[in-house]
């Protein structure tokens, strides 16, 4: 017998944060994250979103009190304001094999959403469209995911249309090797003239780095106002995931590029901190500080964590540009570089993968189901 309890308790906060932990416990590919990250993340004291959002989280448990099923459900008002004020994510889902558990979940967040005259379920989305999103369909290169990738079994997805849900859109991240890369650096080595030669390049400095990324996160805001499915991100928020990863920040992965003094496009690349992730195995303790700088020097991947432009500079050589600075920065440091997930309804984005020499390497899914016809 499943019970759906709310996650109002600390018990229940550590089997939600837990249950992850024994699902995975014999899969090599699922890299944990810091528990002390996670109560961060889910903490309405510690984490700004939680006032940006309505927020609730769900445990499904069985008879004896263990817990078979975790799923989060939140109301965006900014998404909502921009896509319509019908839609519900869902997020942090994870589950046991049966059947009946995810569709109690998803009858617990089903109902949830009636109550508050919402009529669209979307996901998988934790907590929002810019955090950590989709559903793994298709695992290409085999790999563990890397930093700002989600993980999951593959049969999720089957789960989900089960309950009623349809695949709402893709995306895919993309990938190259070390050789890849160095080929393309040389071959432009060659070339005298590079499109986008208008633009200047601005690295990021220790004492302007407040002020840097607050023009990355109004740029990003301005770059992708017009997309779909992502809402603006206000600077609390920017700054409370940001903060997580400050520790790795390599200044010189951070590049904002000027038109006539005005900055207009961006990207970041970070470390891939998932090498660093898969040997902590959730706790990052007194010891693990004192091997801090081995860790770093431990990792030999990147990703390009954040990119865009102004849509006034978009078409205008920039591709070019950045990737040539992404090349440039990579080269000397990492052995594989790799990408956050690009939408596959993104055709500027894919060229820029295709223009690095990168592959696709693996695709995701965002599920949608109309509570109007779901019979839950």
């Amino acid at each position: 017998m499943i019970s759906i309890e709310v996650v109002n308790t600390a018990k229940r906060l550590k089997q939600f944060i837990e249950l992850p932990f024994r699902l995975y416990a014999d899969d090599p590919k699922w890299v944990a994250p810091l528990r002390s990250d996670m109560k961060r993340i889910l903490s309405p004291r510690h984490n700004p979103f939680f006032r940006e959002a309505q927020i609730e989280h769900f445990l499904a448990v069985d008879g004896q009190g263990q817990a078979q099923g975790r799923i989060s459900v939140s109301i965006h008002a900014e998404y909502n304001q921009r896509f319509g004020d019908e839609h519900v994510f869902f997020g942090f889902f994870e589950v046991t094999p049966d059947p009946a558990v995810a569709r109690a979940l998803f009858e617990a967040v089903a109902n949830w959403a009636r109550a508050r005259g919402k009529s669209r379920l979307l996901g998988p989305y934790s907590y929002t469209s810019t955090q950590d999103a989709a559903l793994l369909l298709e695992d290409l290169d085999g790999r563990p995911p890397t930093l700002l990738q989600t993980y999951n079994p593959l049969w999720y997805a089957e789960t989900l249309k089960q309950v009623g849900f349809d695949l709402a859109f893709t995306f895919s991240t993309y990938g190259v090797d070390a050789e890849q890369y160095r080929a393309r650096r040389k071959a432009n080595r060659s070339e005298k003239v590079l499109p986008g030669s208008q633009f200047s390049v601005r690295t990021a400095t220790r004492a302007d780095l407040k002020s840097n990324l607050e023009e990355i996160r109004c740029l990003f805001n301005s770059a992708f106002a017009e997309n779909y499915e992502v809402a603006p991100i206000s600077q609390a928020s920017f700054k409370f995931h940001i903060d997580s990863v400050k520790a790795f920040i390599d200044l010189e992965g951070i590049k904002l590029i000027e038109l006539d003094g005005r900055a207009v496009a961006f990207f970041v690349i970070l470390p891939d901190l998932n090498q660093i992730l898969s040997q902590l195995k959730g706790h990052f303790g007194l010891f693990d500080l004192f091997k801090l700088g081995r860790y770093k020097r431990s990792v030999n991947g990147a990703v390009i964590a954040l990119i865009g432009a102004d849509p006034s500079v978009q078409g205008r050589g920039l591709g070019r540009l950045i990737g040539e600075e992404i090349v440039r920065y990579a080269e000397p440091r990492f052995e594989r570089v790799d990408t956050m997930w690009i939408d596959d309804r993104n055709p500027s984005s894919y060229v820029l993968a295709r223009n690095l020499g990168m592959r696709r390497t693996k695709r995701y899914g965002v599920f949608g189901l109309d509570l109007a016809e779901a019979a839950l």
